[in-house]
C-alpha cells in the first residue's frame, strides 16, 4: 500500500500527461495481477471451486476415457490376472458408471473434502474411495461372477505431517484472499486516476479502453499458448486431450473473464474515440464502413490487413466461435449505439469553429421536456450499470457472494425441503432389528429383506444388535459374555432360549470370534458385522445426498464396534456431536461436510470415539414391549426428557413377529395419529420411526406427511 501511495503521489508531481500515462499503466499491471489473484482464490485455495471445475472436467469425454482407463488398470492390476480377459467389458461399466450422476457427486465430494483438509489447520488425513464400490453394481448387470472377482479395494490413508511447505501453503492462501480483495480495487482506482488528471478526458477515456482491450488480448493468447504447450508436454493423444479438457476446466473461466474485459474495453474505447465522437446512431455504421474500406493512412491500411488476415485465419480454424464472436461485436454494436443516442439526447457538443456552428444551428434540436430528460437519464445509467455488472461478476468481485460459500444441496435424503432442516426436525423412516430378514435365512425374521434393500427404499434409520459370536460349520453360536441363562430367559423368554439351546447343540466345533449381528441369539440368525457395515459404505458411497442413523443395542464392547466401522470405512462420514445441548446441523450441512452417518450405542458407559455417540444421552423414546394395538403407548421409555432426538418404537413385541400385525400398524389410519399424538405429548417431532416390516402399510408416506412433505412416488 506503501508503493502504491509513492506511485501516486509521484504520479501528481509530474506533468499531468505524464501521470495519466504512468498511471494508465499500473492499471494494466494491478488488473494483469488481480486476475491471477482473483482466479487463484476462487479456483485453487477454495474447495468448493476446485471441485466444481474437477467435476466440470470429468465432463469431457477425453478426462472420461484418461479417468476410466487408470481406473480399469487399478482393478485388473489389484485384481485376478484372468480379469486382463474380461477387459472391455470392464472398461464399459467404467465409462457408464463414470459418465453418471452419482459418480460426479461422490467425484466432488472426495475431491472438495481432501481441499478442505489440506488448506485448514486440522490434522491432516487424506482418505481415497475405492472405485470399485461403483463400478461393481454397475458391471453385475453385465456379468454377475465378473462382477464378483472385482476386488474391493482396501481403504488407503496417506497421513500428512506438518511441514514448513504446509505452513508456506497456508500462508500463501491467506495471502491470496487479502490480495483479491485489494488488486481489482487498486487497479479500478488506478484507470479513474489516470482518466482524471488527463487533460483531454475523451482521449483518456479512449485509451482506458485501449489498455482494457491489450490486457486481455495479452491474457487470451497467453492463456492458449500455455494451453498448447501443455498438451505436448503432457505427450501421447490420450493423455494431452485429457489434459486440454482439465485446462479448459480449470482456466477456462479466467479465459471468459478476459474476452469480456475485451470487449467492455473496445465499446469503451469506440464511444471515446475522435472518429465516432458526435456521430449519430445512423452516421456510426457508415464511420466504420469508411475507415474499413478507404483507411487515410498507410497505418490505417496495414491495421486493414492484419485485421482480415486474423478474421479470415479465425473463421477457418474456429468457425463456431468466429459466429459467436460476429454475434457478440453485432450486440456490443447495438449497445453502443443505444448508448451514443442517449447521450446525444443528453449533452450538446460545444461548438468551437465556424462549421461546428452552422451544423448545429442546422439540426435545432428540440428542447428535451423534464420527463424525456428524466427517462433518458435513467435509461443511461441502467446501461452503464448493467455494463459494468456484466465485467465486475465476471472477475467475481460482486454477485458471488461468500467465496467459501457451496451451492446448497439440490435434495437431501430425497427431498429438496429438507436440506434446510435441522436434523432433529426431520422424520426418518426406521426398521426395528434390520438385520433381522428372511431372505438372509433369519429365523423369525422382523423383516423380508436385508439392510442393503432397506437402504434403497428409502429406510435412514437402521436399529440393530452386536454381538460377539463364534462360527461353526452349520451356523453361530453366540458369546453372551458372562450372560447366565436366568438372565437370558428373563430377557427373551423361554421359548427363545429353548430353541437356541436347541440348535446350538446341532452346530457342531466353533472356532474364534467375530462380530456378528443378532437378535438375542445368534443360533437363531447372525449376520456378519462387516458385511452389514460394507453395505451402508455402498450406499453412501453411491448416495452422497443421503444422511443415516445407526443405533446400536451393544452386547459387544464399543471400541470393537468402533474398530469395525473404522475397518470399513465408515468412520470418514460418521458425524460426531459436540454435546446433548449443542445444536444439531442442518440435513445439508451434513452433506456439504461429508458427515451423512451418525452411530449411537445403548449400552457403552463411555464413548472410545467422539462419533460413536451414547444414544440415550441424545435420544428419548417410547417403550416398546407391546402386546397389540390397544397397549401403543407415548410415555418416556428411555434417555432423558429433553433429549433432543425422539425414537417412536412401533411394532408389537413377539419372538415371531407376524406380517399381519405388521399390516394394521404400519397402516396410515394407525400410524399417523400415534405419531401426532406422541409428538403432541413430547413436544418433539418423531425423528425415528421404527417398525417392522417396513414395506407393509404406509411407512414412507407417513413419514413424508410427518415431515409436511406431498405424496412421493415409492422408492424402489
Amino acid at each position: 500500500m506503501s508503493a502504491m501511495r509513492d506511485a501516486l503521489r509521484l504520479a501528481r508531481a509530474a506533468p499531468r500527461p505524464v501521470a495519466s500515462w504512468l498511471l494508465l499503466a499500473a492499471g494494466a499491471v494491478l488488473l494483469l495481477a488481480a486476475e491471477w489473484v482473483l482466479w487463484a482464490d476462487e479456483v485453487l485455495f477454495d474447495a468448493d471451486g476446485f471441485s466444481e471445475r474437477a467435476v466440470r472436467a470429468l465432463d469431457d469425454d477425453d478426462v472420461q476415457e484418461y479417468v476410466s482407463t487408470v481406473i480399469v488398470d487399478t482393478l485388473i492390476e489389484e485384481g485376478s490376472p484372468d480379469l486382463i480377459a474380461a477387459r472391455p467389458l470392464i472398461e464399459a461399466a467404467v465409462q457408464a458408471v463414470i459418465g453418471s450422476a452419482a459418480f460426479e457427486q461422490l467425484y466432488e465430494t472426495a475431491l472438495r473434502e481432501t481441499h478442505r483438509t489440506i488448506l485448514s489447520d486440522d490434522p491432516i488425513v487424506l482418505q481415497i474411495v475405492d472405485a470399485s464400490v461403483v463400478v461393481k453394481p454397475t458391471l453385475a448387470n453385465f456379468n454377475p461372477e465378473l462382477a464378483e472377482s472385482i476386488p474391493d479395494l482396501d481403504t488407503e490413508v496417506l497421513e500428512i505431517a506438518e511441514s514448513e511447505a504446509l505452513h508456506a501453503v497456508l500462508d500463501i492462501a491467506e495471502g491470496v484472499r487479502i490480495l483479491a480483495l485489494v488488486l481489482p480495487l487498486l487497479a479500478v482506482g488506478a484507470f479513474v486516476a489516470s482518466w482524471a488528471v488527463a487533460r483531454g478526458r475523451r482521449r483518456a477515456a479512449m485509451r482506458v479502453g485501449i489498455a482494457l482491450v491489450v490486457v486481455a488480448v495479452l491474457m487470451v493468447l497467453l492463456l492458449d499458448f500455455s494451453k498448447a504447450v501443455l498438451e505436448a508436454l503432457v505427450g501421447g493423444e490420450r493423455a494431452g486431450a485429457a489434459a486440454a479438457g482439465v485446462w479448459d476446466a480449470f482456466l477456462g473461466d479466467l479465459r471468459s473473464w478476459n474476452l469480456a474485459i475485451g470487449a467492455g474495453g473496445a465499446l469503451m474505447a469506440t464511444a471515446a474515440s475522435p472518429w465516432f465522437a458526435g456521430l449519430s446512431p445512423a452516421q456510426a455504421p457508415a464511420r466504420v464502413w469508411e475507415l474499413m474500406t478507404a483507411p487515410g493512412s498507410n497505418a490505417g491500411r496495414l491495421m486493414r490487413a492484419l485485421i482480415a488476415v486474423a478474421a479470415g485465419w479465425f473463421a477457418l480454424v474456429s468457425p463456431g466461435d468466429f459466429i459467436e464472436l460476429c454475434v457478440g461485436l453485432l450486440g456490443l454494436g447495438a449497445v453502443y449505439l443505444g448508448a451514443a443516442e442517449l447521450i446525444r439526447l443528453l449533452w450538446v457538443e460545444r461548438a468551437e469553429t465556424a462549421e461546428e456552428l452552422a451544423r448545429a444551428a442546422a439540426a435545432q434540436r428540440p428542447r428535451l421536456s423534464p420527463v424525456v430528460r428524466l427517462a433518458t437519464v435513467a435509461a443511461l445509467i441502467a446501461v452503464g450499470v448493467a455494463i459494468v455488472a456484466v465485467l465486475v461478476s465476471g472477475l467475481r468481485l460482486i454477485g458471488g457472494g461468500d467465496p467459501g460459500a457451496r451451492a446448497a444441496p439440490t435434495a437431501c435424503n430425497g427431498h429438496a425441503e429438507l436440506c434446510e432442516r435441522p436434523l432433529n426436525e426431520v422424520a426418518l423412516a426406521a426398521t426395528h432389528n434390520s438385520m433381522s430378514a428372511a431372505s438372509e435365512g433369519w429365523f423369525f425374521a422382523a423383516h423380508g429383506d436385508g439392510i442393503a434393500d432397506q437402504l434403497d427404499h428409502g429406510i435412514r434409520g437402521l436399529l440393530i444388535d452386536v454381538w460377539f459370536g463364534s462360527p461353526a460349520r452349520n451356523g453361530v453360536s453366540t458369546e453372551l459374555l458372562g450372560g447366565s441363562r436366568e438372565v437370558m430367559v428373563e430377557r427373551y423368554g423361554l421359548e427363545a432360549v429353548e430353541s437356541r439351546e436347541r440348535i446350538a447343540a446341532r452346530l457342531g466345533p466353533t472356532s474364534g470370534r467375530e462380530l456378528y449381528l443378532c437378535h438375542g441369539f445368534c443360533e437363531l440368525g447372525a449376520t456378519p458385522l462387516r458385511d452389514a457395515l460394507d453395505d451402508i459404505r455402498r450406499f453412501l458411497v453411491t448416495n452422497p445426498a443421503e444422511v443415516v442413523i445407526v443405533f446400536i443395542q451393544d452386547e459387544a464392547p464399543a471400541a470393537d464396534i468402533a474398530a469395525a466401522f473404522e475397518d470399513a470405512g465408515l468412520d470418514r462420514y460418521a458425524y460426531a456431536h459436540p454435546g446433548a445441548a449443542a445444536p444439531w446441523p442442518t440435513l445439508g450441512e451434513l452433506i456439504d461436510r461429508n458427515e451423512r452417518l451418525i452411530v449411537m450405542t445403548e449400552n457403552a458407559p463411555d464413548a472410545p470415539v467422539p462419533w460413536l455417540h451414547r444414544g440415550f444421552d441424545l435420544t428419548q423414546e417410547t417403550p416398546f414391549r407391546f402386546h397389540s394395538v390397544d397397549d401403543l403407548s407415548c410415555e418416556l421409555n428411555r434417555g432423558r426428557a429433553d433429549a433432543p432426538l425422539f425414537l417412536v418404537n412401533h411394532w408389537i413385541e413377539d419372538i415371531a413377529p407376524s406380517p399381519a400385525d405388521a399390516e394394521l400398524l404400519n397402516a396410515r389410519d394407525v400410524l399417523l395419529p400415534r405419531l401426532r399424538q406422541c409428538e403432541a405429548e413430547r413436544g418433539q417431532l418423531p425423528n425415528l420411526v421404527a417398525v417392522n416390516f417396513y414395506r407393509v402399510g404406509d411407512v414412507m408416506a407417513v413419514v413424508d406427511e410427518l415431515n409436511g412433505l406431498s405424496a412421493t412416488a415409492e422408492r424402489e
